[in-house]
């Protein structure tokens, strides 16, 4: 196992699960290439996996399974649930504008016959949720979030503007 310590590090949380790994598979005496064979992966792989470089999850999940160690058991690890990097200020009031869209239009009845961005703006602004100023392109970036996310789909377009509804998943 290297000596790094930087808990920042992904590689950090890999080269202990690999050691960790290691160890049950030498508790239960199983060989590298047992475990490559109840794996399903290569020889090189496993060695990969034990080193802590192998970056594919589900070689570490795989290898986990094989010699029976409880994946929830990584909590051990007391890794920080913290970002590599903070978002910034914008991003912070994108989520609050997507926050008060999914409570007040998704998750309501008003997306039932569909809206365009202006229709979805007026009633933001009727509610007091919004600022005047905002601009229905911002509103627009969240919708089209939300469509990717599955959460609306768009159907037909209205005067070349995106009708937007909530899906029905």
């Amino acid at each position: 196992m290297s000596t790094k310590s930087d808990i920042t590090d992904p590689s950090f949380y890999r080269e202990n699960i690999g050691s960790k790994l290691k160890y049950y598979r030498l508790k239960k005496l199983f060989s590298i290439d047992d475990i490559a064979y109840m794996t399903g992966v290569s020889r090189s792989s496993v060695i990969k996996v034990e080193a802590g470089t192998a970056k594919d999850i589900d070689s570490y999940i795989n290898y986990g399974k094989a010699v029976e160690y409880p994946l929830e058991t990584l909590n051990d690890f007391n890794i920080p649930l913290k970002p590599i990097n903070n978002l910034p200020e914008d991003r912070l009031k994108s989520l609050n504008l997507t926050a008060k869209i999914r409570k007040h239009i998704v998750n309501t009845n008003f997306l039932s016959k569909g809206k365009v961005v202006s229709e979805i703006k007026e009633e933001l602004l009727r509610l007091n949720l919004i600022p005047e100023e905002l601009r229905s392109v911002d509103i627009g970036g969240v919708m089209r979030n939300l469509k990717d996310d599955g959460i609306v789909t768009t159907g037909e377009k209205l005067a070349r503007k995106l009708v937007y509804f909530k899906s029905k998943k």
